[in-house]
């Protein structure tokens, strides 16, 4: 559905799919049916024994036909479609099936061969569904009616077994992804906010614990998972997972690596037998960048994944982001926060004419030795810029009075000290020999 929301599921394990309007927008059709073949592929598990058939044709019967016989390819025009449809056996045309013995005794294999025989011969002996069947084929448009995608998103899948590691549950997660993904595409919206529910093994009467092995009538040679219906989840205990974006998407790979993260770091308090994923939080999908260059760094929206992706690997409360308090304290005012994810794409406002402020403020400041009557880090430092008076604090007991300076060493690089105020030095001055410098940060 992230190609055309104009799809149908057909007879016989066919989906149809309306694409005229969708070959500009993915580059024509040889790029979408490269696009949606590999699509199919991902979703078959990579290489299945039976691959799905790929066809293109001008209507809908003709591109069942052909799908169905196993042949595919692509007839867009009459003549190719019509050499296409000669060679294609009768036994795939359903109309044509209950006749199957009887043509076969008049050598008719094909429909080319039907197309042969007189149309008021077949109409008396076939019926007429068999002749409308093959006038549809001939580029005649059908009537279909249309999939539309459910309006919340809670899928679940069962797992073939128990299992008691949460990384081991990472085929099953991007198994859901992948139709989440298609779901939002189908919608045209963006996930903010994403559950990842774990069932567990529900308690048995007979006291056996969760993560033991399943009873004797339990058949343990199912292969693939089975899909479940939204509310149909085991009782039992479940886990859950509450995953925020940092920026809306609905890129598959990014969104099966930040649930594989949180996986990893996850330790099961019992085995999982079900899997269940929920859209908690959705908005409309942003327009793609019209930027002719991209922004240096990164956009946001980069900046934004690399710290949900951190938070995911490494715990949002190991993660932090500035969280500045209205002080001018700087120890005070620079305050560090755990992130949330949700709001990961947030930055912090500077204010417009700020006076100069260190890239890297220490945890305390430094005490600076004094050489020559000049204070010393590395080697001398001179003050490069006038000084700045803080005086605050009285109204909470903790009262500052402070000259903050830039200051360059021999090298260029520039450092934020202050001394105790009250000296009378100013910029150039020498200050006597008894007086404290002590270094507060540093400049990038």
């Amino acid at each position: 559905m992230r190609f055309t929301p104009e799809l149908t599921l057909a007879d016989e394990s066919v989906i149809l799919m309306e694409v005229t309007a969708s070959l500009r927008l993915f580059g024509g059709i040889r790029a979408l049916r490269s696009q949606v073949r590999r699509i199919v592929a991902r979703a078959c598990g990579g290489e299945p024994e039976s691959p799905p058939v790929l066809a293109v044709a001008a209507c809908g019967p003709a591109a069942w036909m052909l799908a169905r016989s196993g042949r595919g390819g692509s007839a867009l025009g009459v003549r190719s479609l019509a050499r296409a449809l000669a060679q294609v056996p009768l036994d795939v045309a359903p109309p044509a099936r209950p006749f199957a013995e009887w043509f076969q005794e008049l050598g008719c294999a094909t429909l080319a061969d039907l197309r042969r025989l007189p149309r008021v011969g077949l109409k008396k002996r076939c019926g007429p569904a068999l002749l409308d069947w093959l006038d549809r084929l001939d580029n005649v448009p059908a009537r279909y009616r249309w999939l539309t995608p459910p309006p919340a998103f809670d899928a679940a899948l069962e797992m073939p077994d128990h299992i008691e590691h949460a990384p081991a549950l990472s085929w099953a997660v991007q198994h859901l992804v992948r139709q989440l993904c298609a779901w939002l595409a189908a919608r045209q919206l963006d996930a903010e906010a994403l559950t990842v529910l774990l069932g567990h093994d529900r308690i048995r009467p007979d006291g056996a614990g969760a993560g033991q092995s399943a009873p004797a009538g339990r058949s343990a040679a199912a292969a693939m998972p089975a899909a479940m219906p939204p509310g149909h989840l085991p009782q039992g205990r479940t886990t859950a997972l509450d995953i925020g974006l940092g920026a809306p998407s609905r890129d598959p790979e990014s969104l099966a690596r930040l649930v594989r993260e949180r996986l990893n770091r996850l330790v099961l308090p019992a085995s999982v037998i079900t899997v269940r994923l929920r859209a908690t939080q959705l908005r409309a999908a942003q327009a793609p960048s019209l930027e002719l260059f991209p922004e240096p760094g990164g956009a946001p929206r980069d900046h934004a994944r690399l710290l949900e992706l951190l938070a995911a690997r490494l715990g949002a409360e190991n993660v932090l982001v500035p969280a500045p308090v209205a002080d001018h304290r700087p120890e005070q005012a620079a305050r560090w926060a755990p992130l949330d994810p949700r709001g990961a794409g947030a930055r912090a406002k500077e204010t417009p004419g700020a006076l100069p402020r260190p890239a890297w403020l220490l945890d305390a400041p430094i005490p600076l030795a004094v050489r020559g009557h000049r204070p010393f880090h590395g080697t001398p430092l001179r003050l490069v810029s006038p000084a700045e008076r803080l005086d605050c604090g009285w109204q909470d007991g903790g009262p500052v009075v402070r000259d903050y300076f830039v200051a360059e060493d021999e090298a260029g690089a520039c450092y934020w000290i202050f001394r105790s105020a009250g000296s009378g030095a100013e910029k150039g001055s020498d200050a006597g020999p008894t007086l404290q410098w002590y270094l507060h940060g540093l400049f990038a």
